[in-house]
């Protein structure tokens, strides 16, 4: 009997001490999945489960849903917008508003471990996904009537116009290079060796952008070791370009800036990560926009140690990875789907998923004695001498391509009138369809093209197969 009441009286104990317990659990990473239209996407750190409601984090969920959104510090506030509705969330707060009306929350938004998370079920019906809950497989099911909205970035180069007037609904915006640095590391929109300038047409491109909802970021490019040693080398340098820089991005009205700086010395590693830090918090000062385009990296080859990830991912909006060209001195796969999924794996393990864009590069190359030419899918407005075209590759020389297996680059040879040899490897619609699912795989922001000028209706199909332009 004596040890019947002490039974007793433990168990009694033991549902006190748990009901003491705060209807609050975090499970680790993958115990519940969270699948849009079918497919699983994956945030950068686990959901959590409050009173019976899965929270995430608020960038993940809503880039997924193609919403834009902004957070206030200060008032501890998440403001998001898409198509019309706008919906405002304060942490801690049990009333949100939609389009200015409150709305009972049963779980209100929260920060868990420096996150800030919200609702999944709130957020994604708000913007009218549909949303379920399957118990037994630990899984949040979001279907989005209109399909999956991502990221999709166009870089704009030289003879790009007439390629973005024609696909400019389906971007989210454009990258234009139209700037470098001069010989004194000053900021400038005219460089004809390399063919960077602002050309005539800037303006119609501006209008055409803003007509479509394309956001536009002034590119400023720069590969020589040199120039860039000389604007990152002191304090004074730096705040001189950050200046320049933001006195072009509001006298044009440009949305933000990409900065493409190329082959950096690994000595200057830690002034780039400087600039990037001063250039950003100016930026912010002005609402604008800070991305990144980074050269590839993968745990096996850190080829570029002057470019860290964590740092800079930190300090910009987004990072383009430019997962293309590996190794074009050799005759090879440049950017086969195997190897990119080894470089995304790298960069969402220094910066956030929802901060990566997988840059795809729509081209290839022919490799011959007489030398490297690149490869375009159509023949097209590009005048550029060494480019091949491969459809008229295919109907002088009978070229035949080939689908490898592992990287999924279409690949082939042919022989031309004085018996040269042609080795071709290129990107193609199977391997633009692999990525951009690797793409909602990952949790991935979007994608990025180089370049306008080289896309054509089989690229585009690929992407829309998969999602539409976040706007």
């Amino acid at each position: 009997m004596r040890n019947i009441r002490k039974i007793a009286v433990l168990f009694l104990v033991g549902v006190f001490l748990l009901s003491m317990v705060p209807p609050f659990e975090v499970y680790g990473a993958g115990t519940i999945k969270i699948f849009l239209n079918g497919k699983e996407i994956k945030p950068d750190v686990p959901p959590v489960m409050k009173s019976n409601r899965v929270l995430v984090p608020f960038r993940f969920l809503s880039e997924n849903l193609g919403a834009g959104v902004h957070w206030d510090e200060r008032t501890r506030t998440i403001t998001a917008e898409k198509g019309g509705t706008e919906i405002i969330l304060k942490i801690g707060n049990p009333v949100a508003y939609i389009n200015g009306k409150p709305v009972k929350l049963d779980v209100p938004a929260l920060i868990v471990n420096g996150r800030t998370l919200v609702p999944i079920r709130f957020f994604s019906e708000a913007f009218g996904a549909q949303v379920g809950w399957d118990g037994a497989k630990m899984a949040v099911f979001i279907t989005i009537k209109e399909g999956l909205a991502k990221y999709v970035l166009g870089y704009y180069y030289s003879q790009s116009y007439d390629d973005f007037v024609k696909n400019a609904d389906k971007l989210s915006s454009i990258a234009a290079k139209w700037y470098t640095l001069d010989q004194n590391s000053n900021l400038t929109s005219y460089d004809n060796s390399r063919w960077i300038m602002k050309p005539e047409e800037h303006g119609s491109v501006l209008e055409t952008a803003r007509q479509n909802g394309v956001k536009v970021f002034a590119l400023i490019f720069e590969n020589d070791r040199a120039r860039l040693s000389q604007a990152l080398g002191t304090p004074e340098k730096r705040k001189a370009l950050v200046d320049q820089i933001v006195n072009e991005v509001e006298k044009e009205n440009y949305d933000g800036v990409n900065i493409d700086f190329e082959y950096i010395k690994p000595e200057d590693g830690e002034n780039f990560s400087n600039f990037i830090l001063e250039l950003y918090n100016a930026l912010k000062s002005k609402n604008k926009t800070l991305s990144l385009s980074l050269p590839a990296k993968t745990e096996k080859h850190d080829w570029w140690p002057a470019y860290d990830y964590e740092i800079l991912g930190r300090y910009s909006d987004f990072a383009v990875v430019m997962a293309y060209d590996r190794n074009p001195g050799t005759p090879g796969p440049q950017a086969g789907v195997d190897w990119t999924r080894e470089v995304v794996d790298y960069a969402i393990a220094r910066i956030p998923a929802q901060k990566v864009v997988l840059g795809i590069g729509y081209y290839g190359y022919a490799w011959a004695e007489s030398g490297r030419y690149t490869v375009l899918e159509e023949k097209n407005q590009m005048t550029y001498s060494r480019i091949l075209f491969l459809d008229e590759l295919k109907s002088k020389y009978g070229l035949k391509m080939n689908l490898d297996g592992s990287s999924l680059m279409a690949y082939g040879s042919f022989k031309d009138e004085k018996g040269a040899t042609y080795q071709i490897w290129m990107e193609n619609r199977a391997s633009v369809d692999a990525k951009c699912k690797l793409v909602i795989e990952k949790g991935l922001k979007g994608i990025a093209v180089w370049r306008l000028g080289y896309t054509t209706a089989n690229f585009w199909q690929a992407v829309n197969d998969n999602f539409k332009p976040a706007k």
